[in-house]
Parts: structure tokens; C-alpha cells; sequence
């Protein structure tokens, strides 16, 4: 299919606002300042309260016509062909394997990486803290005829010894089933971001694939995971027959899921996909814009790991404040703050272009995650502002 060229994205008329950088000079005046005094500010807005830059709609769109600008997009046909396999080659690529699929969420990457792989063995191994336990409602039971079987209830590993005896429950039952999948999350949300060990986890997938169970690895956050432990993407991989990675978390698209694995496993998932009303009709906006942050979002994001590196400790050495990082943990950590006001203390950061989320619930302070915009500034500069802020 044709690319799609800015010049006929923003001829549709549906497009007409959307600017980059290097294009806004056909902008009315007052926009166009808008545009470029944002421009500005965004450069060194710190944003603490995600695992990528969050977007605004503004920022999206800039983005969008700046890869239209350099290079124009292949639209795809329901979710096939143009950017969108582009997307999915190059995270094969990274992923190390044969296959990738484009999906719409995270939580149907999860549903069909299970379904697929389970093969009239109905038991799915699964962390109790798990998304796909936790936050996929029933899905897997109620769509899937699966059921999961919870590990891990206080703490985010689960053992091979673990796994060994469900297995052996399993085989005195006095109805025949099976364990079809070992499914394992890392880093956990539920858990702040902590990390499954490393060391558990090649063991229970060496002995899975022994033993002919599928496995599958819940890796929304595999890039933040490989960085916080030096291990590489496609060694995370390797251990796991599919893995699911997150295209908005950190990728910036709205929305958006890669699962990747054997060539055989994959290549007719179109099919299922589209049973479960997964097939976009038109998914290049999430494609063009992952596939446009995936270049040297590495070396960013490790850029942003060591400024925060930095910035803990000068916080810690702030009167209020004390840093509380997360046991076994990635990219999270607790802010505690003893001043009655968060609300202005959020207020007086976001107006030194340093944002944080809500205050937490269950103590005084906030949850804050190391992302790529903290390298926009100096450690001191954003530990300055938190000083500033607390003070106030």
C-alpha cells in the first residue's frame, strides 16, 4: 500500500492540526507560539509518574507529523501489512525470535499467548499478583476454558519446587488434566515493578520445556527488566516460548501489544485475533509512533537510570523526604514526605516543570518511576526543585 506522505496526511483535513517542529511555519501566529513556547517547556519537563514521556495529544501529534515529514507511513489493512509489519519484524528482531504480532492490549497478548500454547491442557501456571490473574477479569476461564492456578502468594517468585508440586497434585487427580502453560510476569506492576529472579526462572523454564509445558513470559516492562539487571532482551526471550511486550508503556503509543515467538505458533494468529475483535482497521497511528521510539530508547532509558542514580540520594539527604526503593525492584520507588500539604507540594513541583502523580495511598508521599525524561535535566536541578518544593 502507498505510504502515507505528511503532505496528504495533513491534505485530509482530518489532520490539518497536526505539526512538527520543523513545520509549524504555515500555523497561524498564535498557535504556532503556543506550539513553540510548549516545544520549549517539554524539553526539560521532568515526568515521574509513568514509564515513558506521556504524550499529550499536542506531543502525539508533533510526532506523528514529524515521521510523516522524514519518511511517510505504510498505512496497514486491518492491522496487516505496511508500519505495522515493520513493527512487528523489528521486535522479532530484538526479541530474538522467528515471529511478532501486532495486538491492540497487553491484556489479549496475555489471553492468547495462553490460549494458543495450552493445547487441551486446561491449567495455566500463573503469580497470584499476576496481570493476567489480577486484572484480566476472568478472561482466560470465561473465553479460553483455561484455569489459572495461582503461585507466588507472598512475593513475586514462584519456585521450580513450586511448580513440581502442582504438577504432582495434578497427576493424583481423579479426573485427568493437564498443566499447559507456565506463565511468569517481570517486573510485576502489582508489585511496584519487582523483578522475578533470574536464576528461578531459567530453572523452571528449562524444566518446563522438558517436560513439553509451553511458557510465557508478561514482559510489558522486558526493556526496564534488562536494564535494571544487565541481562539482554533476547536472553529474557530465549527462556520463553512467547513473550508479550508493551508498545505504550514506554513506547509512547496509545495503545498497542507485541507478542513474539515461533513462526509456526504465530503466523495464523491473525485469525483468533480477529475473533476476539483485535483487529484494528487501521492500527499505523500506534505502529508509526513505537516503532519511531524504539530507536535508541535503550541508550535513553539508560541515560535516565543513571541520572536517577543520582537523584535518590540527594533526595534522601532532603529534612522531609526519604526514598524507599522497592526489594527485588526495577524502575518504582517510594518518595516519603513529611509535609501535611502534598497537594502543594505536587502543585509548587509541576511549576518547575517536575511532575508526580497523585499522592499514594497507605502512607505520606509518592510512588515516582525512573523514566527517559529524567536525563533532561541535571540530578541537582530536579533534587533543587523537590527541595524548593518542600520547603515552601
Amino acid at each position: 500500500m502507498k505510504p502515507i506522505s505528511r503532505r496528504s496526511f495533513v491534505g485530509t483535513g482530518a489532520a490539518a492540526s497536526l505539526v512538527s517542529a520543523a513545520g509549524i511555519s504555515g500555523m497561524p501566529a498564535s498557535l504556532r507560539g503556543q506550539v513553540q513556547q510548549h516545544d520549549e517547556r517539554q524539553q526539560h519537563t521532568v515526568t515521574l509518574s509513568g514509564d515513558g514521556q506521556s504524550l499529550s495529544p499536542l506531543e502525539y501529534s508533533q510526532v506523528l507529523a514529524t515521521i510523516l515529514e522524514r519518511k511517510g507511513i505504510a498505512p496497514d489493512y486491518y492491522s496487516r501489512g505496511g508500519v505495522v509489519t515493520e513493527l512487528e519484524e523489528r521486535m522479532a528482531e530484538i526479541l530474538g525470535k522467528e515471529r511478532a504480532v501486532f495486538l491492540a492490549t497487553g491484556t489479549l497478548a496475555n489471553q492468547l499467548a495462553v490460549r494458543v500454547q495450552a493445547r487441551g491442557r486446561s491449567r495455566v501456571i500463573v503469580q497470584e499478583d499476576s496481570h493476567l490473574y489480577a486484572d484480566s477479569g476472568d478472561c482466560a476461564e470465561v473465553l479460553s476454558n483455561l484455569n489459572l492456578v495461582t503461585l507466588a502468594r507472598d512475593g513475586g517468585t514462584f519456585s521450580l519446587e513450586d511448580v513440581q508440586g502442582v504438577l504432582d497434585r495434578t497427576s493424583r487427580g481423579r479426573v485427568q488434566t493437564g498443566v499447559g502453560v507456565i506463565s511468569i510476569e517481570s517486573p510485576i506492576r502489582r508489585r511496584l515493578g519487582e523483578l522475578f529472579d533470574y536464576d528461578e526462572m531459567r530453572r523452571i523454564c528449562n524444566f518446563a520445556r522438558e517436560q513439553g509445558i509451553a511458557t510465557h513470559l508478561d514482559g510489558a516492562r522486558l526493556f526496564m527488566a534488562s536494564a535494571y539487571t544487565g541481562i539482554a532482551l533476547a536472553d529474557f526471550a530465549s527462556l520463553f516460548d512467547t513473550v508479550y511486550v508493551s508498545m505504550w508503556k514506554y513506547f509512547n503509543a496509545p495503545a498497542g501489544a507485541i507478542l513474539a515467538g515461533p513462526r509456526e505458533l504465530l503466523d495464523d494468529l491473525y485469525h483468533p485475533r480477529r475473533m476476539f475483535g483485535g483487529a484494528l482497521p487501521g492500527a499505523w497511528p500506534l505502529a508509526a509512533v513505537a516503532l519511531h521510539f524504539i530507536d535508541g530508547f535503550e541508550d535513553r532509558f539508560a541515560a535516565g537510570v543513571k541520572t536517577s542514580e543520582e537523584l535518590l540520594p540527594a533526595l534522601d539527604a532532603i529534612g522531609p523526604l526519604r526514598v524507599e526503593r522497592i526489594p527485588q525492584g526495577s524502575n518504582v520507588f517510594k518518595l516519603h514526605v513529611e509535609v501535611e500539604d502534598l497537594d502543594g507540594v505536587r502543585e509548587r513541583l509541576a511549576g518547575q516543570d517536575v511532575l508526580v502523580p497523585a499522592p499514594a495511598a497507605g502512607f505520606s508521599g509518592f510512588i515516582l518511576k525512573v523514566n527517559e525524561t529524567l536525563a533532561r535535566r541535571p540530578a541537582t536541578e530536579t533534587a533543587g526543585a523537590f527541595a524548593a518544593a518542600v520547603e515552601a
